[in-house]
């Protein structure tokens, strides 16, 4: 570029528009022949890194880029080879665009070229598009537990619901508010209510405040101390069995001790 191209000698300007988006963004007049000027788009093959010609009369202005109208300056701007802002274009598979169009004289057509803030805007707007996009199936039945019309229907409007009775991994009753996380199109499950300010304490409801804090929480009561087993929903007490499974543990507990005691008893030192 630093040299004469079929006469035509290019400014910074005319460089750095060739080096960004691959158009000289004017037209210009090519000597071919000796003493014989015609107007041409200039472009840049990025493959080849070669300059291109195109007779500005070999192409033609279209009245519609991707579905979109162009008035009479936007087409008289695009015969001179200058770029062209056209918003809400329509892509093959239906989404809508926006972005520079500019005659190109190695494509022989129209080229679209987008700034970076533009890349980012057209990334953010298809992003959209597809978490809009993915729906989330509304179960009939959650962990177990079958789920209202009226609370489906809650969540499909990204309501959130409370759940009781359901079933983790190990078979142990739980409750939750539930609801659809559109992001991730999944259903999400809080122990407090997600729509409400998460500074509040996490309060569980009272069918399950003693199993949270002894299963979750790692505290003990009086009652629950010697249980080394989870509780169940409700559970305030140890059951019968439980009972005689920590007894029998207390008695073997003691047996070894006393052993122990006896074993080391007449050991001189």
């Amino acid at each position: 570029m630093n040299r004469a191209y079929y006469g035509i000698r290019f400014t910074d300007e005319d460089k750095n528009n060739l080096l960004t988006t691959g158009n000289l963004g004017r037209v210009v007049d090519a000597e071919f022949k000796q003493g014989e000027k015609t107007p041409v788009f200039v472009s840049l093959d990025k493959l080849t890194n070669e300059l291109v010609a195109l007779r500005t009369d070999k192409i033609q202005v279209p009245e519609q880029i991707k579905s979109v109208t162009l008035n009479e300056t936007q087409k008289k701007e695009l015969s001179e080879g200058k770029a062209v802002f056209l918003e809400n274009m329509t892509s093959k598979n239906g989404n809508q665009f926006s972005a520079h169009v500019q005659i190109n004289a190695d494509r022989r057509g129209i080229a679209f070229h987008f700034d970076q803030q533009e890349k980012q805007n057209q990334q953010n707007k298809q992003k959209q598009r597809q978490l809009q996009n993915r729906e989330v199936r509304i179960p009939k039945s959650l962990l177990g537990v079958g789920l209202s019309d009226k609370q489906q229907n809650k969540l499909q409007e990204s309501q959130t619901v409370y759940v009781t009775g359901m079933k983790d991994e190990k078979g142990k009753e739980f409750n939750a508010y539930v609801k659809v996380n559109n992001e991730k199109a999944k259903l999400d499950f809080f122990k407090w209510n997600p729509d409400k300010s998460k500074a509040k304490e996490v309060v569980p409801d009272n069918a399950s405040k003693t199993q949270v804090a002894v299963n979750s929480e790692g505290k003990t009561n009086e009652a629950t101390k010697k249980v080394d087993e989870p509780l169940k929903k409700g559970q305030t007490q140890p059951t019968e069995k439980q009972s005689e499974k920590q007894e029998k543990k207390e008695v073997k507990k003691n047996k070894q001790e006393s052993d122990k005691h006896r074993k080391f008893k007449g050991v001189k030192i």
